[in-house]
């Protein structure tokens, strides 16, 4: 990790943790992170230092007199206004004495509360308390392990802060640890490590007092929810107000976290209406204008800019090539990128056939983009929530599909039709599926319908169907598969994605809060979601980690 020369001076201390978090957040988090370091170096001064003195370790923002910077000393005859302020802030900095010791000191264990009762704000004081700890390993030479409550005891991550903060923001439980839990955890510790557990009161009340424990909870609440929260280590406690709602809101989410490791690009301009439209491993999505889009080879690769001669409607990569269809001087044409695919460069279909006007065109072209499917020699495309099938030869014609996705060949898209009751063609044989159902066409032969837009059937091959209940008002993103078939979802207030299983529902939290909907793939568990700025992330939900990150130039 580096370090943050964005950052003040009073947060110098933990420059090398706060490089996971972006400026503002680490800027947020400033205050929690220097109380709470003074908390547990108050509370437990034998782990403070160890053997003989061996030099200074860095800096501090406490101490005695006598190791105070000078260049604090300046200050304090230069500004001292400001000199005083620090000093009760708690913003001056000291050298942080060395010790030397023959022992084997052993590791800095977190050990982290992640049931219900721990969600929200005090998730804040977790993370802060994960800072200062990582800060403190390295300053007595040791390494920092972060497990979770609610995962195997004594499975200890290791390795880097980015991966443990991935970790422990996916680890959310939805019943509460018991002692006895935590009992199991310390017992997989040598007794040379030094264990602190991130717990609230009800879990601490349970444990002895020999246990290292910092205990968290709200305190003060406002219009927009707890505004403080009550910090104890043993006897000694403060209460600390917490981060701005928004900053606070976007860390609970997981966004707010710097990954340099992931893959990133960047272009000129803001990127939206993100979209997967074939099994083809490209990301497509708006650029600046409705006449420009962007493409995007995930996880790695560079984006290459199109602009149009008009608002794009639709686009998809079939095949090795790019198919835009752009509407120039009110008429529908397909722009090809790369090897000709059939007659479709010369596509030409005057608005009026399909009963649209020029305004009903850039109405269309904005926000989302319709994915293009090639089947027969014709362009398959969904406009204003209307299938047509466009052809070089004959009229426009309109299509009664329920629902269109990627085949296994360019030309072979799996398509289902409503006819008189039913829906027919790539659905399951002999599958009675009313023909108002709501049908989404997943990986391989895969499928789900509902009728009431709650209850919805899954089905696999080789006829397997599954009965899956979804939150009210919820939209369906898609299908996918991970270890079974899951729905990918997203609540009415368009805000929190979730994955839905036949035997359980999780949230997904890192990947939920975008500023609009977002895009799965349609063979892979990819998801774009895009964030503030035009900023897309992409995920990869099996792992839940990050593939990679596409970002607007500045």
């Amino acid at each position: 990790m580096s370090e943050r020369p964005d950052l003040p001076a009073s947060l110098a201390p933990w420059a090398p943790a706060l490089s996971t978090l972006t400026i503002d957040v680490a800027l947020a988090m400033g205050p929690l992170v220097r109380h709470i370091d003074k908390l547990l170096s108050g509370a437990d001064g034998s782990s403070a230092s160890h053997g003989q003195p061996d030099g200074y370790a860095g800096l501090t923002s406490h101490g005695d007199v006598e190791r105070l910077l000078p260049s604090q000393l300046l200050l304090a005859q230069e500004l001292p206004e400001e000199f005083v302020r620090r000093a009760a802030t708690g913003e001056l900095l000291y050298l942080a004495p060395a010790f030397q010791s023959s022992a084997v000191r052993g590791r800095v264990a977190a050990l982290v509360d992640t049931g219900p009762a721990q969600l929200g704000a005090t998730r804040l004081v977790q993370l802060a308390a994960l800072v200062v700890l990582h800060r403190r390993a390295i300053a007595q030479g040791r390494s920092l392990v972060v497990g979770m409550l609610g995962e195997r005891p004594g499975y200890w991550r290791n390795g880097g802060l980015t991966g443990q903060l991935d970790a422990w923001l996916a680890a959310r439980r939805a019943a509460e640890p018991t002692s006895a839990t935590v009992r199991e955890w310390m017992e997989q510790l040598d007794a040379a490590d030094e264990a602190w557990l991130l717990t609230g009161p009800e879990l601490a009340g349970q444990l002895s007092k020999r246990h290292r424990v910092l205990v968290s909870r709200e305190q003060e609440w406002g219009i927009d929810g707890a505004t403080t929260v009550r910090i104890s280590v043993g006897e000694r406690r403060i209460d600390l107000s917490l981060p701005d709602h928004d900053i606070a809101l976007r860390v609970l989410r997981g966004a707010g976290f710097q990954r340099a490791t992931v893959p990133a690009s960047a272009g000129a301009g803001p990127l939206r209406a993100p979209l997967f439209p074939s099994t083809r491993p490209y990301l497509v999505a708006r650029g600046e204008g409705p006449a420009e889009i962007v493409s995007f080879p995930v996880p790695t690769g560079r984006p290459r800019r199109h602009r149009l001669p008009g608002p794009v409607l639709g686009a998809s990569w079939l095949g090795r090539r790019l198919v835009v269809l752009t509407c120039v001087d009110q008429t529908l044409r397909a722009v090809v990128i790369g090897k000709p695919l059939g007659r479709l460069h010369q596509l030409a279909v005057p608005l009026a056939a399909i009963g649209m006007s020029i305004g009903d065109a850039e109405a269309a072209a904005e926000p989302a983009l319709s994915p293009l499917y090639f089947h027969a020699g014709d362009l398959l495309c969904e406009i204003g929530g209307v299938w047509w099938r466009l052809s070089t030869d004959d009229p426009p014609l309109l299509e009664s599909f329920a629902a269109v996705a990627p085949g296994q060949q360019v030309d072979q898209p799996r398509m289902a039709w409503r006819i008189n009751t039913a829906i027919r063609g790539d659905v399951p044989r002999g599958a009675d599926i009313p023909a108002d159902a709501q049908l989404v066409l997943g990986p391989g032969d895969s499928g789900a319908w509902t009728v009431d837009a709650t209850t919805w059937n899954i089905y696999t091959p080789p006829g397997v169907v599954h009965h899956v209940t979804v939150p009210d008002g919820a939209k369906v993103v898609g299908l996918a598969t991970i270890d079974g078939p899951r729905l990918v979802t997203l609540s009415s207030g368009g805000l929190i994605v979730r994955l839905v299983s036949p035997t359980q529902t999780r949230v997904l939290t890192r990947w939920s809060g975008g500023v609009a909907e977002p895009a799965l793939h349609p063979s892979q568990p990819w998801l774009a979601v895009p964030r503030p700025d035009g900023l897309i992330e992409v995920a990869d939900l099996a792992s839940n980690q990050l593939l990679c990150t596409i970002r607007s130039g500045e």
